[in-house]
């Protein structure tokens, strides 16, 4: 279904592109038998490592249909971007949810419920088909990710961390922002007065007669304890470029594969050495499926030439700028999550060597996080005044 090389994506774009605009505002939420999603784009495993770029897919959109016409599948590109500023300026609601799950899955193995859904035997024949294809394919559709969320937290009383993770383990598009503050939104820790409750009917509509839930599903939220949110910080400055005619590397992860696109523009230096960087160890950790990790991880590999290395230790990544004798390493922003911890590392290492590492945040992020201090209403309002300018970050 999802094939980790850019030609791949390009021809899933194309594919999807006449249906970009009332096509895809009528029909978005209709739910196709598993692995047909006629309805939506099912771009977003390539988009999650920007095999897809979200300004190009936007511009490919924009040459066939009007904005007001697409202006809902553009919201939807827009939401990733949106949840990524949002938790860019909050990253201690990362660390939180990190504390809670570690805390559920000391006694998860006790919790029958729990055990019984991962097995696919809950009892709720759509969950239990859910289940299946989540583990087997690494996608569902977003309207079964909201159904299966609310189901999970409202009906199942399950600790909603518990299924944040789930989603994260097997989501070929999972994203720590994403994914995370979606569980938050469902379970009505995200904003205050709002929740999601699943009902029988829209699940029988929308599957059109697919599923017919007969058990009682909550006509109630039940609403988790958690920490209070954060206020938004001021986006954290990054370090300068390199000196001209400097040696560079340029370090590729699989958040933003293609970063050299923009990393290297209008870069005066006398070297560029490319090379990519996946840690295996993060996955494993994080306890992130296999398949999951062999897609990222082979997605990153596709834009690296055979002359371009790929590590999965901070020591290769020192090693080889000592060997090339690199004045600096140019490397995308990597968002507030799973990687927290490693980058750190990897700096510590670097810059032991007298070598700088030089994070840099891509212009459509660096335009939209800052729009991400408050409701997505307030954020879609500086879309479409920033769109034209940004589509082509440079």
């Amino acid at each position: 279904m999802h094939i980790p090389n850019r030609q791949s994506a390009l021809e899933a774009l194309q594919r999807f592109l006449p249906h970009a605009g009332e096509n895809y505002a009528s029909r978005r939420n209709f739910v196709s038998a598993p692995l047909v999603e006629a309805n939506v784009s099912g771009l977003s495993p390539w988009v999650r490592t920007r095999l897809l770029q979200e300004w190009e897919i936007i511009e490919h959109v924009l040459h066939q249909h009007s904005a007001s016409a697409a202006s809902k599948f553009i919201d939807e590109v827009c939401w990733r971007t949106y949840w990524k500023g949002w938790l860019q300026l909050r990253p201690a609601v990362w660390e939180q949810y990190l504390a809670e799950l570690n805390q559920a899955r000391k006694v998860s193995f006790m919790d029958a419920t729990y055990q019984a859904v991962l097995a696919g035997q809950s009892g709720i024949e759509c969950v239990d088909q859910w289940t299946q294809e989540l583990q087997q394919t690494g996608y569902l559709h977003n309207h079964v990710r909201m159904w299966y969320a609310s189901i999970w937290i409202h009906t199942l009383k399950l600790p909603w961390v518990l299924g944040a993770d789930l989603f994260m383990q097997y989501l070929l598009d999972g994203d720590p922002a994403s994914n995370t503050l979606s569980w938050r939104w469902v379970a009505g820790l995200h904003t205050k007065g709002k929740t999601y409750l699943a009902n029988p009917d829209n699940i029988q509509k929308y599957t059109q007669g697919r599923f017919e839930v007969k058990e009682r599903l909550a006509t109630e939220a039940v609403i988790p304890k958690s920490f209070p949110i954060q206020q938004p910080r001021s986006l954290p400055s990054l370090g300068p470029l390199p000196q001209k005619k400097s040696r560079v590397g340029v370090l590729l992860q699989e958040d933003d594969v293609r970063a050299f696109n923009w990393l290297v523009t209008n870069q005066d230096t006398a070297e560029i050495y490319i090379a990519g960087y996946f840690s295996p160890a993060v996955y494993s950790v994080n306890k992130i499926a296999p398949m999951v990790a062999q897609f990222r991880q082979e997605s990153l590999q596709s834009v690296l030439q055979a002359d371009h290395p790929l590590f999965n230790d901070v020591d290769s990544v020192s090693n080889w700028a000592v060997t090339k004798q690199l004045d600096a390493v140019l490397m995308a922003e990597v968002p507030t999550g799973m990687w927290d911890s490693k980058i750190q590392d990897l700096q510590s290492v670097v810059e032991a060597q007298g070598v700088k590492l030089s994070m840099q945040r891509c212009p459509w992020d660096a335009h939209f996080y800052p729009l991400a201090k408050a409701g997505f209403f307030r954020f879609k309002q500086g879309i479409s005044a920033a769109l034209h300018s940004v589509v082509s970050p440079s």
